[in-house]
């Protein structure tokens, strides 16, 4: 990037927009504004739409020419809380550049990367040469569940040829890609409540019912088995394409995925099935589980006891569905008596995106292109509501980035490779050149 175009990134990296933490709150609206001013450098004009959350930005950029083509371009200004400050190696919100990386939180995910599609526009803009509208769809809430972008998008009734995002990592150093399919989320927190209070366990141990053994029997029933959850679980996945299993032997291999984050397989063919099983399948882990008073010495027979879990839904499923199925499946063999109470923290739907669509498979040539490297499709394990909601609408998407599977998003000493903020301008300005061609 220039080095005008570096400094007002870092200005916005330092304002720590944590969206999970009412205290920064004041940090959102200083982000809205400073991307509400780069809106207007590019020449366009903006509004915040505020729907009871967080702000949300849209700005619109007229084309160059005289055209009626119309890109949304989706980007989030909210990062995650930095987590425990001893773990990083310079303040979190103080970016610094350190062997050839860019270190900072929201480098990769997603200011760095939401900063490269500002930037080309901006430059398409001084060159005279923007061939498409762009809408600018500029998210606060997307690391704290939030729905005021889809919202937006489903109220609007903007048409638009083609959605472009960078959310998405790169396959490896000088392996970009362009994202073939999304998996959805569905999560739940459950209770179980089996007494009105604790009891002493030396005097009900053994024939009182206690809500943890129960949490624990419910947690059996959903876990999966050799990599496979429960069959009514895996209905409607659909097959990934000969060409995507094709770039999966590209990818690192699920040996080394695993022990690069530090992980045991979960089974004996976890590794080997590796990119099957976190893009194209269906998941279920529990993030958290609680009862009783575990650090202290005390006998008791525990009458509450809570976990949270998340189904990552496959492509092809209907998360809705999903979701009923989970709530019944939990929700049977409880004990006589129990109260298990099953909350909804969430439901995403996943996503398809046909790598051979004319816009995606422009999109993929035009990174090829102007990077040098072979962009590949592949679908993520990941979510992001907001394609789902494009796919819905008909707005071809194309979903790319140009962080790093290493670089830290989510934990301590997230950065972005340096080099990779002037090639992914440049890859953005190319994709949004190869939109806007003649004959598109």
């Amino acid at each position: 990037m220039r080095p005008d175009e570096r400094e007002r990134l870092y200005a916005l990296l330092r304002i720590p927009s944590v969206s999970a933490d009412d205290a920064h709150v004041p940090d959102m609206e200083r982000a809205v504004e400073l991307l509400a001013d780069e809106i207007v450098r590019a020449g366009g004009a903006s509004h915040v739409v505020r729907n009871g959350g967080h702000p949300l930005l849209i700005g619109d950029v007229p084309a160059s020419q005289d055209t009626d083509a119309r890109v949304i371009v989706y980007g989030h200004y909210d990062v995650q809380p930095p987590g425990r400050r001893d773990e990083w190696l310079s303040d979190p919100f103080a970016p610094e550049v350190r062997d050839g990386n860019l270190y900072g939180r929201g480098t990769s995910d997603d200011k760095g990367n939401l900063f490269m599609l500002i930037c080309a526009v901006q430059r398409l803009v001084e060159d005279a040469s923007l061939p498409v509208n762009v809408t600018f769809v500029i998210d606060g809430e997307e690391e704290c569940g939030g729905e005021s972008a889809t919202r937006f998008l489903k109220s609007a009734g903007i048409s638009a040829a083609a959605a472009l995002i960078f959310d998405a990592p790169m396959i490896g150093p000088e392996r970009p890609m362009i994202c073939a399919g999304l998996r959805g989320l569905v999560y739940r927190r459950i209770t179980v409540r089996t007494a009105p209070r604790d009891a002493h366990s030396g005097l009900y141990g053994g024939a009182g019912l206690n809500a943890a053994h129960t949490l624990l029997s419910i947690l059996d029933r959903v876990r999966p088995r050799d990599g496979a959850l429960d069959t009514r679980l895996q209905a409607g996945i659909a097959a990934p394409a000969p060409e995507e299993e094709r770039a999966w032997s590209m990818l690192p291999s699920g040996e080394t995925m695993l022990a690069d984050a530090g992980l045991l397989p979960a089974d004996p063919s976890a590794a080997s099935d590796f990119y099957r099983r976190t893009v194209a399948g269906p998941s279920l882990d529990v993030h958290g589980i609680s009862c009783g008073e575990p650090t202290v010495v005390k006998t008791n027979l525990v009458s509450e006891a809570t976990a949270t879990l998340s189904l990552r839904v496959a492509p092809g499923q209907d998360a809705m569905q999903m979701a009923r199925t989970l709530d019944a499946i939990i929700a049977e063999g409880n004990p006589a008596g129990v109260d298990v109470t099953i909350e909804d923290l969430g439901v995403a739907d996943p996503a398809l995106c046909d790598p051979r669509h004319p816009i995606l498979a422009g999109a993929a040539a035009a990174i090829g292109a102007s990077t040098g490297w072979e962009c590949v499709p592949v679908r993520s394990g990941g979510s992001i509501p907001i394609v789902a909601t494009l796919a819905g609408l008909g707005i071809p998407t194309v979903l790319s980035g140009f962080a790093l599977p290493d670089d830290g998003i989510h934990g301590p000493n997230e950065h972005l490779r340096d080099a990779y903020l002037e090639v992914g301008t440049r890859a953005a300005m190319a994709i949004l050149a190869s939109i806007g061609a003649p004959g598109r």
